[in-house]
C-alpha cells in the first residue's frame, strides 16, 4: 500500500494514502462544527484541507505529502489545529484513530 508523508518542524510520520482522505474529511467536519467558535481564525485552515484535498484527489499514490510548515506559522495555529485534531480523534472512526494520532505526534515538541 501506497503512504503519503505528514511533515512537520523537520519530523515525518506516514499515513496509507487509502485512509488519508477519510482523515482530512473527519477533519474538516470538526472544523466546519468549530467554524463559529474559531470564526476569526479558520481561514488558513479551510484553505489548508482544500489544498490537501485537491492534492489527494489528484497526485499519485505515495505523492500526496502534507507539509504543515506552511500552515502552521504561529503557536496559535499549531495550538488551534491541535484542539482540533485532538477532537477529530475523539469523533473519528476507530479504523482512522492511529492515523490521526500521528498527526497529533507530530506535532508535539
Amino acid at each position: 500500500m501506497s503512504q503519503s508523508a505528514i511533515r512537520y518542524n523537520q519530523r515525518t510520520r506516514y499515513i496509507q494514502d487509502a485512509q488519508l482522505g477519510a482523515v482530512i474529511q473527519c477533519v474538516f467536519i470538526v472544523v466546519d462544527q468549530n467554524a463559529t467558535k474559531f470564526s476569526d481564525e479558520i481561514g488558513w485552515l479551510l484553505h489548508a484541507i482544500e489544498e490537501w484535498w485537491s492534492d489527494f484527489e489528484e497526485l499519485p499514490p505515495g505523492l500526496k505529502d502534507i507539509e504543515l510548515d506552511k500552515w502552521l506559522t504561529t503557536g496559535r495555529r499549531k495550538e488551534m489545529f491541535n484542539i482540533l485534531l485532538v477532537g477529530a480523534l475523539e469523533q473519528c472512526d476507530e479504523s482512522l484513530k492511529d492515523e490521526i494520532f500521528k498527526w497529533i505526534e507530530i506535532l508535539r515538541d
